[in-house]
């Protein structure tokens, strides 16, 4: 029994220096994840712009990726056995508050607004998911370094959208897209409560088929559905359809980068939507690319470097097992 106990105690001691790199790792991970997402929601912004100069309205372009997205999961979780009618209910109510409601606001801002106030409201959201997980998790609280970063950020959109505040635009969209990001940054704390009881998977494609299937029905009731004057070009069905494969990979990051991350982490993602935004402006749209705008960048990435240092590395979870 002596022997044996100090046998383990020998194994204990040995798998202890193994403990930093495997946070290490997961770390990462999480910021791998964090990539790919924002890398992926900056691009598909310049996309919905372009879709919407086009004359295509902001509702098709919100549930045609969704839908198409949610059909890929469905068949995905089908063919990897990972579907579990527990996780419905959960799904469901991300597909409302994490993807239908603040997709279609920013979406129809993106329509209505000038690019560099919709994203200055946008990035607004971060804000909303530290306020609120700091009364949700004690992991999560609020410290120096995290509010530092969050006015670094702030600042950085601000400096990025100036040029675009003398472009007006109605304030009842304004408000309204702000809605929306108080939407999402509260989503941002419910998706990670949620992934610590539901694996990705099982959660993704009743979140995607439930945000698709909605945004469809609301495009048909208020009749908002339009097209290009000139008719859809040959590029435009194929490229949506393409949008909702990129969806279907982007939320489905997002639920594993909350899984092993902290919502501190993952909100860093709203911060990549003004660079692309900005940059992809000036190289696309012909929007003007100066001092003022490589500034704000600055800002923003010293402000990611900050937010993600505030945020206490991943600890161990317990999670509780799907039925």
């Amino acid at each position: 029994m002596f022997d044996k106990g100090i046998e383990s105690l020998q194994q204990g001691v040995e798998f202890i220096p193994m403990a930093p790199r495997m946070t290490s790792d997961i770390n990462a991970s999480v910021w791998g994840f964090v990539a790919f997402t924002g890398i992926s929601f900056g691009a598909g912004g310049l996309l919905v712009k372009k879709l919407t100069n086009d004359g295509i309205d902001a509702f098709t372009v919100t549930w045609v990726p969704f839908l198409f997205g949610g059909l890929i999961a469905l068949i995905h979780g089908i063919f990897m056995k990972e579907l579990r009618w527990s996780s419905v209910p959960a799904g469901i109510l991300l597909g409302f508050f994490s993807s239908l409601g603040p997709s279609l606001i920013f979406n129809v801002g993106f329509d209505r607004l000038p690019a560099g106030i919709n994203t200055l409201l946008i990035s607004l959201g971060p804000i909303f998911t530290a306020i609120v997980a700091h009364f949700v998790f004690e992991d999560e609280r609020f410290n120096l370094l995290k509010a530092f970063g969050l006015v670094a950020a702030y600042g950085g959109v601000t400096i990025l959208a100036a040029g675009s505040i003398d472009d007006g635009g109605n304030v009842w969209d304004i408000l309204l897209v702000l809605l929306g990001s108080c939407i999402a940054g509260a989503a941002g704390v419910l998706t990670r409560f949620l992934t610590l009881r539901h694996k990705p998977m099982a959660l993704i494609a009743p979140n995607l088929l439930v945000a698709g299937v909605m945004s469809f029905i609301l495009t048909i009731g208020f009749d908002v559905a339009s097209k290009p004057d000139d008719g859809f070009a040959s590029w435009h069905i194929p490229i949506l359809f393409a949008f909702g494969l990129i969806t279907y990979l982007s939320f489905l990051s997002i639920l594993k980068a909350n899984e092993i991350g902290t919502t501190g982490q993952v909100s860093v993602i709203g911060y990549f939507l003004p660079l692309f935004g900005v940059v992809g402006g000036a190289m696309f749209f012909d929007e003007e690319l100066d001092a003022s705008v490589l500034l704000g960048g600055v800002l923003i990435l010293f402000a990611m470097t900050a937010i993600a240092r505030g945020s206490i590395p991943f600890r161990n979870k317990r999670k509780v097992s799907d039925a």
